[in-house]
């Protein structure tokens, strides 16, 4: 089945490729103004599991062999002019599919599809080798749950479908002007964000090796580095709203709803990045349900930062301290931690998702939509 996902995804790719060259060909294609490089690449992976000295866990990672692989489908902006391909030195985004086996059938084989983005450390114009920094961010599944009958040594993972994160460093190497080979090492993560537990979370340090293949020529005119226009700050205000839910008790089946709103002030500084601060009030129904006491309202301040990829799809940092928090919520520590993506379907209104967690332990997800006050001076 795994071998047939992977024959399915390589032939729409490349009935993709055909499509593209047989429209070049066609005499009456009119070549649009803004185009893009699209990339395609078949990467494999091995790594080391990382234990988190429980001797359970360590027993499974000893009694377990990683391996992986990816495809990925890239695009790079070829426009000189666009304000965001100069910021980031042409930046590589696009969707992959993964693939994995552990040779250990308490944790399975998974699979994930996840939004990549590969940014390089300089401009690459036409040198052979380059180095980048490059993060995923997606859905995995088909992993094997715990179960306390029937799987109880995966301790780790409570779901069979969890959120996938790929943070690494890839360097890359031009044999000509189609095809490349690239190595990353990095750090990768499954977690469910709580929402069943147990939720230790699955950590590998993978070695990626991969070849990646050009789909369509590279346009005469290189990005230059240029002049960027200067950037006029601004002020903002975002209003969010967060929903989510969350297993209290592992072994229980029942998941309870969790929501929140977040109002923050934030000042954008520049193409990349906005600071701020704001104020944070979370609920925690169902009380008497759970067999909880205590408040079931929570407050804290919230410092944000929030750094933009793009002119609408940004990275939503934020570090918070309590004013008031209730233990029986998941509120384990003084403060807490968010990141995650959201995306501006407007100018103003976005969603997205976050995952909050105390000490990087997993709270829940935030799945969020929000509404932004603002107004823009900058020209795009």
């Amino acid at each position: 089945m795994r071998i047939k996902h992977l024959y399915i995804i390589t032939l729409l790719i490349f009935a993709g490729i055909s499509l593209n060259a047989q429209i070049k060909e066609d005499s009456t294609y009119v070549k649009p103004t803004k185009t893009y490089i699209k990339y395609l690449d078949l990467r494999f992976e091995n790594g080391a599991m990382m234990g988190n000295g429980n001797t359970i866990g360590d027993q499974l990672i000893e009694s377990s062999y990683y391996n992986g692989m990816d495809v990925r489908l890239g695009f790079r902006k070829s426009d000189k002019d666009d304000v965001y391909s100069n910021v980031y030195r042409r930046p590589y985004l696009g969707v992959g599919w993964y693939a994995s086996t552990f040779h250990n059938e308490s944790i399975g084989n998974p699979n994930a599809l996840y939004f990549f983005l590969t940014i390089p450390f300089a401009f690459e114009f036409d040198e052979r080798l380059t180095f980048s920094y490059t993060a995923a961010f997606g859905l995995s599944y088909n992993f094997n749950a715990f179960d306390e009958e029937t799987n109880p040594e995966n301790i780790f993972l409570g779901s069979r479908n969890n959120c996938y994160v790929h943070l690494g460093f890839l360097a890359n190497y031009n044999f000509n002007e189609r095809w490349s080979a690239n190595a990353t090492i990095g750090f990768k993560h499954f977690s469910n964000g709580s929402s069943k537990l147990p939720n230790l979370g699955l950590n590998l340090l993978p070695f990626t090796l991969g070849v990646s293949y050009k789909m369509n020529k590279e346009p005469e005119m290189q990005l230059s580095p240029g002049t960027i226009a200067k950037y006029m700050q601004h002020d903002l205000i975002n209003v969010a709203w967060y929903n989510g839910s969350k297993n209290y008790t592992q072994g229980e089946e029942q998941n309870y709803y969790k929501t929140g709103i977040g109002i923050n002030y934030l000042r954008q500084i520049n193409y990349k990045y906005r600071i701020g601060l704001g104020v944070d009030v979370f609920y925690s129904p169902y009380m008497e349900e759970r067999g909880a006491e205590g408040n079931s309202v929570s407050t804290a301040i919230v410092g944000s930062w929030e750094w933009a990829l793009t002119r609408r799809l940004y990275v939503p940092i934020g570090l918070a301290v309590y004013l008031n928090r209730n233990e029986a919520n998941g509120e384990k520590a003084p403060y807490y931690e968010r990141v995650g993506l959201r995306y501006r379907i407007t100018d103003h209104l976005n969603a997205g998702v976050t995952i909050k967690a105390h000490g990087g332990a997993a709270d829940f997800f935030e799945w969020t939509i929000g509404y932004s006050f603002y107004k823009d001076p900058n020209k795009y």
